[in-house]
């Protein structure tokens, strides 16, 4: 009796080490997202000149919001796929839906869907995390790694404004890295309301097979600030005075 439960234990340890063994197994050979970087990562330090501090914000932007930029092109490809060969509806109406677009069976609004699931211009994104964050060095940008101003509105989402008006309920948004605060960014220009001339003018542009205009795009983003035109005016000027810097290519 004895000699009969040792084996079973014995039997019982190898089949968990095995086991265990074998989820290791799936979790190496599973692709693993990398971590993504903070403002701490973006050393401001040591600059000698303006052209410098720039220059070293923009060479850590850069690859972030083409990363984040793929990924939105990557889903679009996939969806131009997936019309084409007239398969997963049920995926496509759950990216719809994600992009906050109305989607019914024969009433498919694939114009509006690829009118959202696109990427934005890249010396646009770099000139508004450059004003919106203090070129990194804000405190929501230090603290909460929130590159571009965005807004919560749930109690703890994320920073208090010091100068908050007292029956205001938003803060700041906090990110976990920058690579997210990139990601909810491209999603708020994406899908918000106010944003829609951004994308019409995107859309048009594609359409019209021309190259990315940044500054076009920039004229979508009149209701991003207060500023309004005054804003647009500073997102203008940021793109022609640094393309060079921004591209990487100075």
């Amino acid at each position: 009796m004895k000699k009969t439960v040792l084996i079973s234990c014995l039997f019982l340890g190898l089949a968990l080490i095995i086991n265990h063994g074998l989820n290791r197994l799936i979790e190496i050979s599973q692709p693993q997202e990398e971590p993504g970087l903070t403002a701490a990562d973006l050393d401001m330090s040591d600059l000698k000149d303006t052209n410098d501090k720039k220059k070293r914000f923009f060479d850590f932007m850069r690859p972030i919001i083409i990363e984040e930029n793929a990924r939105v092109l990557d889903l679009r490809a996939r969806l131009v796929e997936a019309k084409r060969s007239n398969k997963n509806q049920t995926w496509i109406k759950e990216i719809a839906e994600a992009y906050t677009v109305s989607w019914e069976t024969g009433k498919e609004n694939w114009m509006k869907l690829f009118e959202r699931v696109d990427a934005v211009a890249l010396e646009v994104a770099l000139s508004q995390s450059a004003l919106e964050s203090a070129w990194g060095q804000s405190r929501f940008a230090q603290q909460g790694n929130n590159f571009f101003g965005q807004w919560c509105y749930e109690t703890g989402c994320g920073i208090v404004p010091e100068n908050r008006d007292d029956d205001s309920k938003h803060e700041v948004a906090a990110f976990d890295s920058v690579n997210e605060s990139v990601r909810s960014y491209l999603k708020t220009i994406n899908t918000g309301r106010v944003y829609a001339g951004l994308r019409i003018i995107r859309r048009k542009n594609r359409e019209a097979g021309k190259p990315v205009d940044a500054k076009a795009q920039a004229g979508g983003l009149i209701k991003y600030s207060q500023k309004r035109g005054k804003y647009v005016r500073s997102i203008r000027n940021m793109i022609e005075v640094n393309r060079k810097l921004m591209l990487g290519s100075e």
